[in-house]
């Protein structure tokens, strides 16, 4: 090996070393006697019981949007817009159910709107899901509504 050689040789692997040591280093490090309390160190506030039921209780998923609890409508044909509950009035919303009246408003195959009220609406069967627990079965005066 040449001396030339020898420096390019010694020269790199400085250079290696150097890289590797910055590398392996965080920025702003600080040194463990000047440590920053973080929020790690700090107990989070107790949530309130009241609030966790109302939140425990499930919600509903119409067709695609995020579950919400007592919803004013439920689309009942999410292909059309051609069957829908509308002024939802709920009476019990708990675990298991939720029972409420409403307006069943239908839409023809001409156009033509035709609206019962006071119709019986349940919703039933809750489930898990990736938003959390949702009702997943929609009864409507007793017959129930494939979705």
């Amino acid at each position: 090996m040449t001396t030339l050689s020898r420096k390019f040789f010694a020269t790199g692997a400085t250079a290696l070393a150097a890289i590797a040591l910055v590398a392996c280093t965080p920025p702003n490090q600080n040194d463990s006697d000047l440590k920053v309390a973080t929020a790690t160190g700090v107990k989070a506030p107790a949530k309130s019981t009241s609030t966790a039921a109302a939140t425990d209780a499930p919600g509903y998923i119409d067709c695609v949007a995020a579950p919400t609890q007592q919803p004013s409508e439920i689309s009942l044909n999410c292909a059309m817009d051609i069957d829908q509950l509308t002024d939802i009035s709920w009476s019990a919303w708990t675990a298991d159910s939720a029972t409420g009246t409403g307006t069943r408003v239908v839409v023809s195959d001409t156009g033509e709107e035709t609206e019962t009220e006071d119709v019986a609406v349940k919703l039933s069967f809750p489930t898990q899901s990736s938003q959390g627990l949702v009702f997943t079965q929609v009864t409507v005066d007793g017959q129930v509504v494939f979705l």
